[in-house]
């Protein structure tokens, strides 16, 4: 099982990516840790759809503070986004629009991640 966690500008967002929940996002990952939740999907919702690329900042301070295994979503655009993500060890990355639009071929996209 994998917990969805969305972020907006470092919060989590709630009501449809409108509004921001009161929790600090890092107490909110901090208990999910102390449930035992082992793997988050996280979506930097700003840039979710875009092809504006992925926060690649935002993954590697997750990475570094949390023992989960992390996927990143949202914006993943470029085969050196998914080396970069592969390099601070997530656990994988949710490729959505760069796929249907063909900025990304799946073949190419594997063959960086196997």
């Amino acid at each position: 099982m994998a917990v969805g966690v969305d972020l907006k500008d470092g919060a989590i967002a709630i009501q449809g990516w409108r509004e921001t929940a009161p929790e600090p996002a890092e107490a909110f990952f901090q208990r999910l840790v102390d449930w035992g939740v082992r793997t988050v999907i996280c979506t930097d919702v700003s840039r979710d759809g875009m092809l504006g690329g992925t926060n690649v900042a935002l993954y590697q301070s997750l990475a570094e503070r949390l023992p989960l295994q992390l996927i990143a979503s949202g914006g993943v655009s470029s085969l050196e986004e998914l080396r970069r993500l592969k390099a601070l060890g997530l656990y994988g990355a949710i490729l959505g629009k760069a796929l249907y639009t063909g900025a990304l071929s799946l073949r190419d996209a594997l063959g960086e991640v196997e």
